[in-house]
C-alpha cells in the first residue's frame, strides 16, 4: 500500500533531522509534553479532539489509518525536505512494531514510525516532475494527514527503481515537452497491449492486417501473401512500389519482402534469415521484419545491419500507426 503522508510544515527541520539520524518519520497530534496521545489507545479520537480543541473528529479519526501500516508500505511526504519537493519512505515492520511514541515532545511530533529507507531527502525529487503529474494534480484535494493513493503507486515505484540504479539521479521540474513525450509513450504502451490481444493472422482484425494497413498507407501494393520455399525462405508479404512514387528520376518498381512476427520480449535472427533466403531469388529486393516485440536480439541486429534489412519493433509500429491515424 502507498499513502500520502502530510506533515506539519512548521516542523520540517525536526522531522528531517529525525529521519536522517534515527530513521523515524514523525507525525503530529501527539499531545506534546502535556498529554499522552498514543494512537493505539482506544479513546485517542476523543482525547485528541478535546486536547487540540478541534471542531470535528475528522483529523484524529483519519490518523487511525496509521494503525494499518504494513512492512514495505510507501509513505509519500509532500514538501519534505523543502517546499516544492517530495520524499518517499519505506515502512519498517507491521504496526505496532513500526510504531514508536515519543513521550514529552515539545514539537508535538510524538507519533513516530520506523523507516527502512528514504528517497528524496536531498531535495532531488520535485513535485512538478513529469512522473508525478497525476499525483500532483490531486494533491490539493488530499488534505487529511494520511490517505491511501493506490493509483499513483506505479509512478513512485518507478522513481525508486531509478534511484536504486543511480542514487544521484535528479527528478527535477519537467518541461511541457517532457510531459507530452511521456503521454505519447504511455499511449504507445497501451496500444501495444491492445495489439497483443488480437490474433496474429487469419482474421480481419489481426496484427498481420495492421502491418498490411501500414504498408498500403506508405504506398506499397501487396502482390502476394504467405510465400514459402523449400529451403527456409518465408515472407508474409511480397510488396511493390513504383519508384516514381519516391522519385520521378527512377522509373521501375521496388520490391519489398516483409516478415511479420507477433512476438513479445525479443525477436531473434530467424526472422531475418527467412527474409534473406527469399531475397536470394530477388537480389534487388529489400527486406523488413515487423515485430510486436520490444526489441531484437544482438544477432538479429547484426545480421540485419550487414544485409540492409529494416527491423521495426513494437514501439516503432505503434508510433507509425498513431501517426497514420492522425494524418490519414
Amino acid at each position: 500500500m502507498i499513502y500520502n503522508f502530510r506533515i506539519d510544515r512548521s516542523g520540517v527541520k525536526e522531522i528531517l533531522k529525525r529521519l536522517k539520524d534515527d530513521k523515524m518519520l514523525s507525525q503530529g497530534w501527539g499531545g506534546g509534553g502535556e498529554a499522552s496521545l498514543r494512537i493505539d489507545q482506544e479513546n485517542y479520537v476523543a482525547k485528541c479532539s478535546k486536547f487540540y480543541e478541534l471542531v470535528s473528529t475528522r483529523i484524529p479519526s483519519n490518523l487511525l489509518r496509521m494503525k494499518d501500516f504494513k512492512d514495505g508500505d510507501l509513505l509519500v511526504t509532500p514538501h519534505l525536505p523543502e517546499n516544492g519537493k517530495v520524499s518517499i519512505h519505506i515502512v519498517d515492520q507491521d504496526f505496532p512494531m513500526c510504531y514508536n511514541y515519543l513521550e514529552k515532545d515539545p514539537k508535538h511530533l510524538n507519533n513516530r514510525f520506523k523507516i527502512k529507507k528514504s528517497y528524496g531527502l536531498e531535495g532531488n525529487i520535485s513535485i512538478y516532475n513529469v512522473h508525478l503529474v497525476s499525483w500532483y494534480g490531486k494533491l490539493q484535494w488530499l488534505r487529511l494527514p494520511v490517505l491511501p493513493i493506490e493509483g499513483f503507486e506505479a509512478s513512485f515505484r518507478t522513481i525508486i527503481e531509478e534511484l536504486e540504479k543511480k542514487p544521484g539521479t535528479g527528478f527535477g521540474k519537467s518541461r511541457l515537452d517532457e510531459f507530452l513525450n511521456t503521454q505519447l509513450s504511455n499511449t504507445v504502451k497501451q496500444l501495444k497491449i491492445s495489439l497483443r490481444s488480437v490474433s496474429a493472422s487469419a482474421s480481419k482484425i489481426s496484427f498481420e492486417s495492421i502491418c498490411e494497413y501500414l504498408l498500403e498507407f506508405a504506398g506499397y501494393r501487396i502482390e502476394r501473401r504467405h510465400i514459402y520455399d523449400s529451403q527456409g525462405g518465408d515472407a508474409d508479404f511480397h510488396c511493390t512500389i513504383e519508384r516514381t512514387d519516391l522519385s520521378p528520376f527512377e522509373p521501375g518498381q521496388t520490391i519489398l519482402f516483409v516478415q511479420v512476427k507477433k512476438h513479445s520480449g525479443t525477436t531473434d535472427e530467424n526472422a531475418v534469415q527467412q527474409l534473406l533466403q527469399m531475397i536470394k531469388k530477388e537480389p534487388r529486393a529489400d527486406g523488413c521484419v515487423m515485430s510486436l516485440a520490444d526489441s531484437f536480439t544482438k544477432k538479429a541486429e547484426e545480421l540485419a545491419e550487414k544485409n540492409g534489412i529494416l527491423l521495426m519493433n513494437g514501439d516503432t509500429i505503434c508510433r507509425l500507426l498513431l501517426k497514420n491515424l492522425l494524418t490519414g
